[in-house]
């Protein structure tokens, strides 16, 4: 009798054995689950990045390539050259008063030598 109260013993501790090994299968098998779950999330959310991220490149292309066709007919052609400056343009008024105080200038520049070529006993022509 020893023996059958053994066996059934150790009959016992393997169904314990088997139930805690379903219960441990069982539960990873649920945190798998869960795991693919979240998986399948984060792959849906990364597709959607990828999405928009190509849809505002494409964009961001159409634009660079609007701006690269606008410089180009700026620079019509001569992309290796400086631009260069453009002249300031001036009025005639200012011109005119430039001139006459150049000449007032040359006036007294004038009167000036010509006092010290007096002084000197020397005349200019």
């Amino acid at each position: 009798m020893a023996k059958a109260g053994r066996v059934r013993s150790q009959s016992n501790q393997i169904e314990e054995f088997a139930e805690d090994l379903g219960r441990l299968l069982g539960t990873a098998r649920a945190k798998a689950d869960s795991w693919l779950g979240q998986r399948e999330q984060i792959k849906k959310q990364l597709a959607e990045i990828r999405d928009t991220a190509s849809s505002l490149l494409s964009e961001l292309g159409h634009q660079a390539k609007s701006a690269i066709d606008s410089a180009s007919r700026v620079a019509r052609g001569s992309a290796a050259e400086p631009p260069r400056r453009r002249r300031r343009k001036m009025s005639a008024a200012a011109r005119a008063k430039i001139a006459a105080a150049q000449r007032l200038r040359w006036a007294r520049q004038k009167q000036q030598s010509g006092q010290k070529a007096d002084a000197k006993g020397d005349k200019k022509r």
